[in-house]
């Protein structure tokens, strides 16, 4: 059977879709089912079993001899929350014992990364728990049999509703669109590596299929757009203009306000760039081209 954590959330969601493509049934959900906001994620998947989050370990335990693979793709994703408790024990406590017991009992592991743990100066509560939580696994002399981490750059698709303020740039784009709503603000000097959930999917689903080099991989598409770029491309796929008007700002109040939240970016002149180094992926793993931004926002608007 394949674990997959964090099920109901957005990138685990769709991953158990692409497992269900693929006549993958053999699938245990694992999250906190009593959000109903979520509901709608994982209501429609095919799977032998979901198992509620603190009740997972355990279950483990007695199923092991089932277990084949685990994708640990749940994790505490407020970015704004200063609660350091609850990342501390979802982000790091719980990623470790998930660790230890695939390690102990000799199961692959993928987890979940984030792209804002490449620089030292971590300071966000969930920033700093993925930070450490890449550290504690570099330094374990006892591992899987197969590991790897993936550092997510900005996933992006139509199921995003439940993350709210956490979404993706391009869904707050796109759900502006959908609300008839032509006014945005726009960073003009942010660039963000953005990269759809299917590439997401596929790359993910290679992991399973293979097991490539253990470590810790980048994933993105390798080239940052700026927010514009999403604008342009909804109007693009819609082939109208319905949003037309712009607040453009520069990303130094973005900066100000977000000191905390921002802690791994390049500043080239007057920008901010967030970007993937695909080198490891490309060399050790997934060889695949990936959707462009453009690409991937059309892809938002097919039923």
């Amino acid at each position: 059977m394949i674990v997959v954590t964090g099920a109901a959330g957005f990138i685990a969601s769709y991953f158990c879709k692409k497992l269900n493509f693929h006549e993958i049934k053999n699938i245990i959900l694992v999250d906190d089912f009593t959000q109903n906001n979520k509901q709608k994620n994982w209501e429609n998947l095919v799977y032998v079993d979901k198992i509620q989050r603190e009740h997972f370990l355990q279950w483990a335990e007695q199923n092991v001899q089932h277990i084949d693979f685990i994708f640990h793709l749940g994790a505490k994703t407020d970015y704004f929350s200063t609660n350091n408790d609850i990342f501390e024990r979802l982000n790091l406590d719980f990623s470790q014992r998930v660790w230890m017991f695939a390690t102990k009992k000799g199961i692959p592991l993928v987890y979940a990364s984030s792209y804002l743990t490449n620089n030292e100066q971590q300071q966000s509560p969930f920033t700093k728990s993925k930070y450490l939580f890449d550290k504690w696994t570099e330094k374990q002399q006892q591992t899987p049999p197969f590991w790897a981490g993936l550092k997510f750059f900005q996933v992006y698709g139509k199921n995003e509703e439940h993350k709210a303020e956490n979404a993706s740039n391009v869904y707050k784009v796109y759900k502006k669109y959908v609300e008839n709503c032509n006014l945005i603000n726009i960073e003009k000097n942010v660039l963000q590596d953005y990269i759809y959930v299917g590439d997401v999917s596929k790359v993910l689903y290679y992991f399973l299929n293979h097991a490539p080099h253990s470590g810790i991989y980048e994933v993105g598409t390798g080239f940052a757009r700026p927010v514009q770029a999403i604008v342009d491309a909804i109007n693009k796929a819609t082939k109208q203009k319905q949003i037309t008007n712009y607040e453009l700002r520069t990303a130094a109040t973005l900066v100000a306000n977000s000191a905390k939240l921002i802690t791994s970016y390049n500043l080239q002149g007057n920008e901010f760039v967030f970007q993937a180094d695909l080198a490891l992926l490309r060399r050790y793993a997934y060889k695949q081209a990936f959707l462009s931004l453009e690409q991937g926002v059309k892809c938002m608007f097919r039923k």
